[in-house]
C-alpha cells in the first residue's frame, strides 16, 4: 500500500516576542501570512543569529508556507547543530524531508537524531518516533516502522497518538496483518472521524480480495468504493484512491 503523504508535523512556533524591533515586525509578517515581507525582515537579523535560534526557526516557519522546504530544513539543520537541546527542531527536519519525497535522508537524519538522544540517555519524543515511522514506511521499511508507530501511539498528545495509529494501520496492511490493521483502525476511529479512515478501510478489503486471487463479483464493489473517494475535496485522499482504483481496475489472477 502507498501511504498517504502525511500533514505536515510543524511544531506550533511557542516564541516569545524578544523585544527586539525586526523580529517583531517580522512575527508581525508571520501571522499575517506575509512570509516574503517577514522573510525580508529578518534577513539582516540571522546574520548575527548565533545566539538567538528563534530567528531562524521563524525564518524556517515562513519558507514551509512558501513550501520552500529545502530553505526550511537548511535554517533548522543550523539550529539543531547549535543548539540540539531545542524541542521540536528534530522531528520538523525528518517531517520536511519526508514531504519533499526524501525517504532516505530522513530515515537517516531521524536515526541519527535518535543515537545521539541515546547517547545522550535521553528520552525519545514520540514526535520524532512518528516523524522517522513514515520514512521508514514510506521507504519500504515495514517492521521498522511498526515498532516506531507503536511508540509514537504511547504519547499523551492525542494528535500524535492518533497519527500514530494511523501509521500502525498501514504498516499492518503492508504485511497484510489485517485483523490487527482492523484493531489499530478501529482505535482510530473512536479518536475522531476521518476520511482516511475509509480510505484504510477500503485497503484492507483489497488486501483481502488480493488473498481470494481477485474474485470478480467482488470487484465492483472496490471499485465503487474508491471511486466514491476520488471525488473527495481532500487532495491526498482524492490522490491516493484515484491510484487504488487503477491498481484494483488493472489487477488480475497471477
Amino acid at each position: 500500500m502507498r501511504p498517504l503523504i502525511p500533514t505536515l508535523l510543524i511544531s506550533v512556533l511557542s516564541i516569545a516576542a524578544a523585544g527586539e524591533a525586526p523580529y517583531e515586525k517580522a512575527l508581525a509578517y508571520f501571522e499575517q501570512k506575509n512570509y516574503d515581507a517577514c522573510l525580508t525582515a529578518l534577513k539582516p537579523a540571522i546574520k548575527d543569529a548565533s545566539e538567538k535560534p528563534d530567528l531562524r526557526i521563524l525564518a524556517a516557519h515562513c519558507h514551509t508556507g512558501k513550501k520552500n522546504y529545502a530553505d526550511a530544513v537548511a535554517h533548522l539543520k543550523v539550529v539543531a547543530e547549535e543548539f540540539p537541546d531545542r524541542d521540536g527542531v528534530k522531528e520538523d527536519i525528518v517531517s520536511l524531508l519526508f514531504v519533499q519525497g526524501k525517504y532516505r535522508e530522513a530515515r537517516n537524519a531521524g536515526y541519527r537524531f535518535i543515537e545521539s538522544l541515546k547517547d545522550q540517555e535521553k528520552p525519545i519524543p514520540h514526535r520524532l518516533s512518528l516523524a522517522l515511522a513514515r520514512a521508514d514506511l514510506a521507504y519500504g521499511k515495514v517492521s521498522a516502522a511498526l515498532s516506531l508507530a507503536r511508540e509514537a501511539k504511547q504519547s499523551s498528545d492525542a494528535e500524535v497518538k492518533y497519527l500514530g495509529l494511523i501509521t500502525e494501520t498501514r504498516a499492518l496492511i503492508a504485511q497484510a496483518n489485517l485483523n490487527e490493521a482492523d484493531i489499530a483502525l478501529s482505535y482510530a476511529e473512536s479518536m475522531k472521524n476521518s476520511e482516511v479512515h475509509q480510505l484504510l478501510r477500503a485497503e484492507i478489503a483489497e488486501v483481502e480480495w488480493a488473498g481470494q486471487k481477485f474474485p470478480e463479483n467482488k470487484r465492483s464493489d472496490l471499485v465503487a468504493l474508491y471511486e466514491k473517494m476520488t471525488r473527495s475535496e481532500n487532495p491526498e485522499i482524492k490522490n491516493a484512491a484515484q491510484k487504488n482504483l487503477e491498481r484494483v481496475r488493472e489487477a488480475k489472477v497471477p
